[in-house]
């Protein structure tokens, strides 16, 4: 049920941007994962954070297809892999998790206008270059999720939603194999390639026993 209640209680993880791309092979499975986090506001302060699962079966990847966070706050990273990142199966489970390496950004920047046809974000750290990029933006969402209705399964989630009907992840030049595919959150259509904005994630107060 939508929240009705003018302050919502609990206590806030953190708040911010979350875009993300999940392209899938001809078989169904993810071929290229990569979520982005422009935080705001987090218990270890703001920051920058790129996730990219370069080669998600591999523990690794190869040097055109890494697995590896980049980030202008480690603790940040930290912080968003084991309280949040870690609560989705899909990044979880990867075989990449456990060790996944975390790398300065040197730069970070973005491209393009979400109420337009496109919209980037590139991150550069030494010897690599990612850049993530969505097309074909569809009007924006604006969402109420309660926990049974999230992936970590306990927050609650505020954001606006713009779903892009196609997308890339591009390491070095080169463009990393898949496609976007369809996902179904909260009950609607949706696509695997997203700009989450104005996005908080709200820890609910415990229910009295």
């Amino acid at each position: 049920m939508p929240l009705s209640t003018p302050i919502t209680h609990g206590t806030v993880d953190w708040t911010g941007e979350n875009p993300g791309i999940l392209l899938k092979d001809a078989g169904g499975d993810f071929s290229a994962m990569a979520l982005f986090f422009r935080v705001a506001w987090s218990p270890v302060g703001q920051g920058q954070v790129l996730l990219l699962y370069g080669t998600p079966e591999a523990e690794k990847g190869p040097l055109e297809a890494p697995n590896v966070m980049l980030t202008d706050n480690h603790d940040l990273a930290c912080f968003l892999k084991e309280q949040f990142i870690g609560c989705l199966a899909a990044f979880r489970n990867a075989p990449a998790f456990d060790a996944l390496p975390i790398r300065p950004a040197q730069a970070v920047r973005s491209t393009g206008d979400p109420m337009s046809h496109r919209y980037t974000e590139t991150v550069s750290s030494e010897g690599l270059v990612v850049e993530l990029v969505w097309e074909g933006l569809e009007p924006p969402k604006a969402l109420e999720l309660t926990p049974d209705q999230v992936g970590t399964g306990m927050h609650t989630m505020f954001t606006l939603l713009v779903p892009a009907r196609n997308a890339q992840i591009i390491v070095n030049g080169h463009t990393l194999p898949g496609e976007v595919g369809t996902r179904v959150q909260a009950g609607f259509e949706t696509t695997t390639a997203f700009l989450y904005f104005s996005e908080t994630w709200v820890i609910p107060p415990e229910e009295p026993s």
